[in-house]
């Protein structure tokens, strides 16, 4: 056999080893990209957008569980798409450390998980976002929500409604804070950030059909303190 007659061979060889190396790679990849459309297909977990939500802004449920635990849920609407959010755990007692919320999860609207913190206390901290998106929503839970609650005259109690400060580039619109405890919410205060919880607050918001409170925040009232009555 000619040297020129082996090479060819040895070269068809290589081709032949190649095209069979292709097929299956073709062939994991139309498994990869079956997996991939499956995973696509599953049903999101992130809940619905409220159909009260502003146009605009925060929509932030607060829900008090019985055991004292609040869990926080917000949808974020901007017109703009938002890469990092500046996040404060709002402090009951306006003292550096004095509580934390935990848990935190970002994600898109499309279930992305966009950005996670164990914990977010009393300092600000920047959350970069793995995307920008104009419409995100965010869950965290505090804990304690009712350990400070004060028995005002029998059967009622006074809770401070804990949650977190959001900032954001191109921040506008509504905050609409809803409250949820068990039993019944019967009114609630607003305070200014700065203003300590013995000042005297002013009435707002209105009861929601369930029982709840719905309180709209605006222009530099955004990040008011919540102060509820509730049945206890």
């Amino acid at each position: 056999m000619s040297r020129s007659l082996r090479t060819l061979l040895a070269v068809v060889a290589v081709v032949a080893v190649v095209i069979v190396a292709l097929r299956l790679a073709g062939g994991d990849d139309e498994t990869g990209a079956s997996s991939s459309e499956d995973a696509s297909s599953a049903p999101a977990t992130v809940p619905p957008l409220p159909e009260d939500a502003p146009a605009e802004g925060l929509y932030v449920l607060s829900t008090v569980t019985d055991d004292g635990l609040v869990e926080v849920q917000t949808w974020l609407r901007s017109a703009q798409p938002v890469s990092e959010l500046t996040l404060t755990t709002s402090d009951p007692d306006l003292a550096p450390g004095g509580v934390e919320s935990l848990d935190l999860v970002v994600r898109s609207m499309e279930n992305k998980v966009l950005a996670r913190r164990d914990s977010v206390g009393t300092n600000p901290q920047r959350v970069r976002l793995r995307s920008p998106a104009t419409d995100l929503y965010f869950s965290y839970t505090i804990d304690g929500g009712l350990s400070d609650a004060t028995e005002t005259v029998e059967g009622r109690g006074l809770v401070r409604v804990l949650g977190m400060d959001v900032s954001y580039d191109g921040e506008a619109g509504t905050v609409r804070r809803v409250i949820e405890v068990p039993g019944d919410v019967l009114s609630v205060a607003c305070l200014k950030p700065k203003e300590d919880f013995d000042a005297s607050p002013r009435p707002c918001g209105a009861a929601t059909e369930d029982g709840g409170w719905a309180v709209d925040l605006t222009g530099a009232d955004r990040q008011d303190r919540l102060l509820a009555s509730i049945e206890s």
